[in-house]
């Protein structure tokens, strides 16, 4: 395919048209008209311009339209004799990889694995943390719908290579081969996003996944099975035919000159009665309402006028406002809630939000008061809400009575994750969207359901449910340079919003959260990487952030037809199984697997069914079945609890079901971290109990960079720990006492923490914490059953205490000294096309 014709079936499977595209890259629309017809080599500001419009591989584009990248052409002056050379070579090669793939050697029996010793957790953690800024973009088949434990990909290619190959065979070299292991078949119990799965499947693997929760079931099927490009194209324009004329009524206005106008968002606050005078009083905690993502910027912030509702720009640090309608001066930064109080600006009586909240009929009422347009020009403009504005979301509430369409009135049960919002006096989960929100989704959904039965729909039915997370009134407003919609689970938890925001469903070029802007920056970048599958690899040679580099030709496309139930003769070489219900029971045949590998629910976290019954009711309304419709996703079998020993048993016995299915020699290798004693020595219990023995403690890079939990944390917790597991059976150590096992695990957690710290990364207490009692866990596990495990624990943790402060403050972090032997950037480059 040429250059121009790339770019066109780039911009239409975008849905972008030629002049906006043109537009966007800065040139004259009848330019890149001769450009898509070949009749015109585009310059090279143009192919930079058109890669970042449409979401391409600048460096790609670049050499189909016979250009050297920039990177690249920059050395080619004092270089080029090498660079020619290099490049000839890179190109053979490149091409012979795309032809065949790498046998790697397989560890047989209870040989020695490379996840056992020798593993380079420090490298991969290099390449894991520049993975964990863009998650979205290097592994975005795992982000098409919400999930609350995202691993990182690029950590879990590793632990499945470094699991199946020999002790002493290079990891990181592996890593960026095509390498396959077919033949091996690898077992996740909690396959959550799909990332085992995922990465087992692109090494050739036969990849067995199996998930209590039917949204994850529902998403990883998506993810990995068939998907055509142009049929997903052909059904996405037959959905915006009959469906977005409609949703588009639904959010127009006027602007400042009483033009019309698409409405962005919609700003609203809640709305509570004082209990002393009975007046209405904003839940405002502050006045301001927009802010810029870049605080470098001296960008003007708007507020709201707390006397007569007019919307004007200040000061970012302006400490008073006055208004230019009516004169009243007012801190901005100052409104009626204070944290969990609120006090009426009428009688000065202060009372307890979330008291007043339960006490009321229902839900707290919302009030709509500002409006961000998109002008017929391009310009945005933040106006005050009209009483055109409050009419519309009137006449919408009654086209939403009286049609009546299918909605999930589905109660909202009690649990620790959704205790938040019934005391807030939700009962029902309808209740957390507005009227035009729910008539927007409701006819959105059942244009979804109307299209021919197929992976398409499937992949558009899953878009609108993740697209739920951005259209409810638990949203709120990150401000412009980002993402403008902060999503309701960006604190993983269901946090009543105090000042929402309501999104255009089927948004604009300029809209965040909306479907047709999720269609092109979740669903066909996922189509993308399904067709082009990619590693990363790190320029160890820039400082700050690691930069990421795309190294392609390793994988075959990915996506297949799903197996749904274990066959009679077995699984074919490199099939994919998925299943749902609780690994404590499965259909796979003793010793079966070669691998165990995944990540568990964190004892006493996030309780995934109590949030995924929010996406589930939908999914059930619209895409169910058509079977007895289940109104929650919650399992008396799911892996989680309040309470250690609960908790530990559930995961005992999904623990147990991998030892029956695992073959003899293999290995069970699972991701974790805690900061509580009770959450290893309930590890211990469940690993223990269920005849495995902990035999290595790899830590690596966890989470997402910019997570907001991780953020908010005093001591953040950056690293996990892959725990790696052998059948006891397979364990030949000896029991040693309590202060030995001690000695050595203090010992080796330091030389780890000193091997992180030679890569100028400095671990927080808590990095520290899990990476000593991990190992201390592996040593005491030799020769020991869970009680004795729990009980020297228990005697050793002050020990263990002083030893992680210790260690914590003797890190030091020295200067990477300059190798000589490494190559520059641009020949880094030219050696990984």
């Amino acid at each position: 395919m040429s250059f121009g014709e790339t770019i066109k079936e780039r911009r239409q499977s975008l849905g972008l048209s030629l002049r906006g595209t043109a537009k966007a890259a800065g040139c004259d629309a009848a330019y890149l008209s001769r450009i898509e017809a070949g009749k015109t080599a585009p310059s090279e500001e143009i192919v930079a311009q058109l890669a970042s419009v449409l979401d391409a591989d600048e460096t790609e584009l670049a050499l189909m339209a016979g250009r050297l990248p920039a990177s690249v052409k920059s050395a080619v002056p004092e270089r080029s004799h090498e660079l020619a050379v290099a490049l000839r070579n890179t190109l053979t090669s490149s091409l012979e990889h795309a032809r065949d793939r790498l046998a790697a050697p397989v560890a047989s029996g209870d040989e020695p694995r490379a996840i056992d010793d020798g593993f380079a957790f420090e490298a991969i953690s290099a390449i894991a943390e520049a993975e964990s800024w863009r998650k979205e973009v290097f592994r975005p088949i795992y982000h098409v719908h919400k999930w609350w434990a995202q691993r990182l990909g690029s950590v879990f290619r590793a632990a499945i290579i470094a699991s199946a190959v020999p002790a002493g065979s290079d990891v990181v070299d592996l890593f960026h081969k095509p390498v396959s292991l077919d033949g091996l078949t690898v077992f996740d119990p909690f396959m959550g996003s799909g990332t085992t799965i995922g990465e087992a499947h692109k090494l050739g693997c036969t990849a067995i996944g199996r998930d209590i929760n039917p949204v994850a079931y529902r998403a990883v099927s998506v993810a990995l099975g068939p998907l055509d490009r142009r049929d997903l194209s052909r059904q996405f324009d037959a959905l915006t035919r009959s469906v977005a004329p409609k949703l588009q009524r639904m959010y127009r206005s006027v602007d400042s000159q009483c033009r019309p106008c698409d409405v962005l968002y919609y700003f609203w606050v809640k709305v509570l009665d004082c209990p002393k005078c009975h007046r209405r009083v904003d839940m405002f905690p502050r006045y301001v309402f927009t802010r810029h993502a870049d605080r470098t910027k001296d960008v003007p912030v708007f507020t709201l006028c707390p006397s007569c509702d007019d919307v004007f720009p200040i000061g970012r640090n302006d400490k008073s406002a006055t208004c230019p309608g009516c004169s009243t001066t007012f801190d901005p930064h100052d409104g009626p809630a204070k944290h969990t109080t609120a006090v009426c600006p009428g009688c000065s009586h202060e009372f307890k939000i979330a008291v007043t909240a339960r006490a009321g009929d229902g839900p707290p009422a919302h009030r709509m008061y500002a409006k961000l347009v998109l002008r017929e020009n391009g310009a945005k403009e933040y106006l005050r809400a009209t009483e055109e504005d409050l009419a519309l979301c009137g006449q919408l509430a009654k086209q939403l009575q009286q049609s009546n369409p299918p909605i999930p009135r589905v109660a909202i049960e009690d649990g620790r994750n959704t205790r938040q919002i019934l005391n807030y006096g939700y009962r029902y989960w309808h209740q957390l969207f507005n009227d035009r929100q729910l008539l927007a989704l409701t006819t959105l959904a059942g244009g979804i359901a109307e299209l021919p039965a197929g992976p398409s729909r499937d992949a558009l039915a899953l878009l609108f449910s993740g697209v739920l997370e951005f259209n409810n009134m638990f949203a709120s407003y990150k401000g412009e340079g980002t993402g403008a919609v902060r999503h309701m689970f960006s604190h993983h938890i269901l946090k009543p919003e105090r000042m929402p925001i309501e999104a255009n469903l089927w948004g604009t070029p300029q809209s965040s959260g909306a479907f047709s802007t999720l269609y092109r920056s979740r669903l066909l970048r996922a189509v993308d990487y399904r067709e082009k599958p990619f590693e990363i690899a790190v320029d160890a040679t820039c400082s700050g952030r690691p930069k990421a580099e795309k190294v392609y030709h390793l994988s075959p496309p990915i996506g297949r037809e799903i197996a749904r139930k274990y066959p009679a003769k077995g699984l074919a070489t490199g099939a994919i199984y998925l299943s749902c219900g609780s690994s404590a029971q499965t259909d796979l045949p003793d010793g079966s697997v070669d691998l165990v590998v995944t990540d568990p629910p964190f004892f006493d976290n996030v309780h995934y069914s109590e949030l995924a019954d929010f996406f589930h009711v939908w999914q059930e309304e619209y895409f169910g079945t058509g079977k007895r419709k289940s109104s929650t996703t919650r399992h008396q079998e799911e892996v989680q609890d309040t309470d250690a020993r609960a908790f530990a048993r559930k995961l005992r016995s999904v623990f147990a079901e991998c030892h029956r299915v695992l073959r003899d020699g293999g290995r069970m290798v699972f991701s974790y971290h805690h900061s509580r004693e009770d959450g290893w020595s309930s590890i211990a219990e469940a690993v223990l109990g269920a005849g495995f023995s902990l035999v290595q403690a790899q830590p690596v890079k966890a989470e997402m960079s910019v997570a907001a939990p991780k953020n908010q944390a005093k001591e953040p917790i950056d690293l996990d720990i892959l725990m790696v597991c052998k059948k006891r059976v397979d364990d030949p150590r000896a029991m040693v006492d309590g202060n030995a096992a001690f000695k050595a695990a203090v010992r080796v957690a330091s030389d780890k923490v000193a091997r992180f710290n030679k890569t100028q990364r400095r671990l927080s207490r808590n990095d520290v914490q899990v990476v000593l009692l991990s190992q201390l866990l592996v040593e005491l596990s030799a020769g020991r059953d869970a009680e004795a495990v729990e009980e020297v624990l228990g005697n050793l943790w002050d020990s263990a205490k002083r030893a992680v402060e210790e260690i914590w403050s003797g890190q030091q972090i020295f200067e990477a000294e300059p190798d000589e032997d490494a190559e520059d950037t641009a020949t880094a480059q030219l050696r990984l096309f």
